[in-house]
C-alpha cells in the first residue's frame, strides 16, 4: 500500500503467440516497441506482417498492417520509433526471408506511418544480417537511425543517407540528447559513437553476476539519462548510469527484447521467448 492508502499498480503482462488481435508470431526475433508522448504502445507483430497498438494499462486499440508505399506487399516488420513530428512513427522491415546462409543483402525498407497506419513514405535499405534490424530516431538533428549487422545509417528526412562503420554486430540502437548513438553489440557489450564513427565509451563484460551482460539487446534511456538494457539471455532487464555503472536490476523477464520508456517513466518490454509485452509501472522502474 502507498501513503494514503493508494495501492501500487502491478506489472502488466499481455500478448502470447497467435493471428488474432493482441496475439503475435515473431518466432523469437525481432519484437520492436516504441511509446508514444500520448501513452500508445505500439509493437511489431512480424510474422503477422502488423503493428499493433495497446494503451499503458495493456489495452488492445487498433492494429494496421505494415504496407510498402508503392508495393504490393506488407513487409516483415522488425522495429519501430517514434517520428519527431507528433503522430507519425518510422517502421523497419525485410519484404522477404531469405536462407540464414545466404550472402545476398535483403530487401529492406524504412516505412513512415501516420499512427492509424497510414502508409506516407519510405526508404530503401539493403539488410545483410540474419535477425537483428533496429530502427530508432535522433530527435536533435531529426534523423532515423537504422542498426543492421555492424553498420550504422543515417537517414535524413529527405532520405539522404550516411554510414558509420561499428566494431562490433547490433542487437539494439538508441539516441541521447546531444546526437551521440549507443548501442548493444548483441554479445555482451553496450557502446557509444558520435555520429561521424568516433567511439566515445564502451562497457559489459560477459557472464551472470550483477551488471554483466549476456546478448543484451534492446536499449533505452530514462529521462535522467540512465540506460537501460535488455539483458536477453540472463533474463533481466537492468540499469546503468550514463557512464555505465551498474545500478540495478529493474525486472527479471524470460528473454526480453525490446525496451521504451514511456512519457510517465513505465518502462514496457518484449518478451521474445513467450511473444508476450509487460507493462513495468514507474514505481518499480525508479523506486
Amino acid at each position: 500500500m502507498a501513503k494514503g492508502g493508494d495501492v501500487k499498480p502491478e506489472k502488466i503482462t499481455f500478448g502470447g503467440q497467435g493471428k488474432e488481435p493482441g496475439k503475435f508470431r515473431i518466432k523469437g526475433y525481432g519484437f520492436g516497441v516504441a511509446v508514444s508522448a500520448d501513452n500508445e504502445i505500439f509493437v511489431t507483430d512480424r510474422d503477422n506482417k502488423r503493428v499493433q497498438v495497446f494503451s499503458m494499462n495493456g489495452t488492445y486499440l487498433r492494429l494496421f498492417p505494415t504496407v510498402v508505399p508503392g508495393e504490393s506487399m506488407a513487409m516483415f516488420p522488425f522495429s519501430v520509433t517514434l517520428d519527431v513530428g507528433p503522430g507519425y512513427l518510422w517502421v523497419l522491415g525485410r519484404g522477404h526471408y531469405e536462407k540464414w546462409w545466404s550472402k545476398v543483402g535483403y530487401e529492406g525498407h524504412v516505412v513512415q506511418y501516420s499512427k492509424n497506419g497510414q502508409p506516407i513514405k519510405k526508404f530503401d535499405v539493403s539488410l545483410w544480417s540474419v535477425f537483428h534490424h533496429v530502427i530508432a530516431m535522433d530527435v536533435r538533428n531529426n534523423k532515423v537511425i537504422v542498426g543492421d549487422g555492424s553498420r550504422i545509417t543515417m537517414f535524413d528526412p529527405n532520405g539522404s543517407s550516411s554510414k558509420v562503420r561499428t566494431d562490433h554486430g547490433i542487437g539494439g540502437v538508441i539516441s541521447d540528447k546531444e546526437g551521440n548513438i549507443l548501442l548493444t553489440n548483441g554479445d555482451e557489450t553496450v557502446l557509444k559513437y558520435t555520429q561521424s564513427g568516433v567511439k566515445i565509451f564502451q562497457f559489459g563484460t560477459y557472464g551472470k553476476a550483477k551488471g554483466q551482460l549476456d546478448s543484451p539487446q534492446g536499449i533505452c534511456l530514462d529521462s535522467s539519462g540512465h540506460i537501460i538494457v535488455a539483458n536477453r539471455e540472463n533474463h533481466r532487464v537492468d540499469m546503468f548510469t550514463s557512464t555505465g555503472e551498474f545500478v540495478r536490476t529493474i525486472v527479471e523477464i524470460k528473454g526480453p527484447w525490446g525496451v521504451a520508456m514511456g512519457p510517465c517513466r513505465e518502462l514496457v518490454v518484449t518478451s521474445s521467448y513467450t511473444e508476450t509485452v509487460t507493462i513495468i509501472p514507474r514505481h518499480m522502474v525508479h523506486p
